[in-house]
């Protein structure tokens, strides 16, 4: 028996666009993996630097840093991405959106340990010229 409405055209092609509501979730894991990436690079350099011989309260301004800044901003992404993927029509231009807030996550999540260890660092050396 042949069908009276021809060929489906509601089904994806391998050329159209990604669905919009899967974009939460993987913003979710990036998050989560930058989040964890980000606090063991800041942990690893921190005991490096404790260990050349910086004050052991960077420890704790680092625990401040993590808690303060980091997993707030992080949750702010993954929220952001959660309802825009629940309301926004898939696109090419959201999907470019979601690739560059990705690549701004990892590229702050592995960069700011360094720049703010040895802020620190710089800043312990200082004072410690100055005491002297």
């Amino acid at each position: 028996m042949a069908s009276a409405f021809g060929p489906r055209l509601f089904r994806r092609s391998t050329s159209s666009v990604p669905a919009a509501r899967s974009l939460g979730r993987r913003m979710t894991l990036h998050a989560a993996t930058a989040l964890i990436a980000f606090a063991a690079l800041q942990i690893w350099l921190v005991s490096s630097a404790i260990a050349a011989g910086a004050p052991s309260m960077l420890t704790i301004v680092a625990l401040v840093f993590l808690l303060a800044i980091a997993v707030p901003v992080a949750r702010l992404t993954e929220r952001r991405w959660y309802h825009l993927s629940r309301q926004a029509l898939a696109s090419w231009g959201l999907h470019a959106r979601f690739r560059r807030d990705v690549r701004r996550l990892w590229v702050a999540a592995l960069t700011l340990p360094f720049l703010w260890v040895s802020g620190a660092m710089a800043a312990t050396d200082a004072i410690a010229a100055i005491v002297k």
